[in-house]
């Protein structure tokens, strides 16, 4: 209705706006707001549905950031503790070695890997008849640390870069 209105009053005025181009009536339109809805003045402040919508989405987003980081935690929890294998490994093979223990497999340092934990014993030194055995690991554990273990001239040597191949 307000609009026929306005309509009405725009066509009263064409007379005077006869020289004027359809721009200005346009203009007129758009420079002078349409109010449908009367507008109450309200108090300053939010609404409790603007609050539980705000709350929400702020909800929704700290699920998102921490699923992702946990993930990322979870991904550095592991590289540490297969590095923390891949040391346990090349240690006790150190000392097996300074022993005399037969446990090196040519060419094959899950192999090698493998006699460590079931145990090797000492044949000579200060360490003859003592019992090299990784006891808090398992064969499962050895695929994860394998990159960090590298298999040189008969012995066992840690890279922490991680880049080695696995067999």
């Amino acid at each position: 209705m307000k609009l026929f209105r306005r309509m009405h009053w725009i066509t009263r005025q064409n007379e005077r706006l006869r020289h004027l181009d359809i721009m200005v009536i346009i203009n007129v339109l758009l420079t002078r707001p349409l109010r449908l809805i009367p507008t109450k003045h309200h108090a300053p402040g939010f609404s409790l549905f603007e609050m539980l919508v705000v709350i929400a989405v702020v909800g929704i987003l700290c699920g998102v950031a921490l699923n992702w980081y946990g993930g990322n935690l979870r991904a550095g929890v592991e590289r540490v503790g297969h590095q923390r294998n891949a040391q346990e490994i090349v240690s006790m093979g150190v000392c097996a070695t300074m022993s005399g223990a037969d446990f090196v497999v040519k060419g094959d340092k899950l192999a090698t890997s493998l006699n460590l934990i079931v145990g090797v014993t000492g044949r000579q030194g200060a360490w003859k008849g003592q019992i090299f055995r990784l006891g808090g690991l398992k064969p499962a554990d050895l695929p994860g640390a394998m990159p960090f273990v590298k298999f040189e001239s008969g012995l066992l040597l840690y890279d922490p870069s991680g880049l080695q191949p696995s067999s």
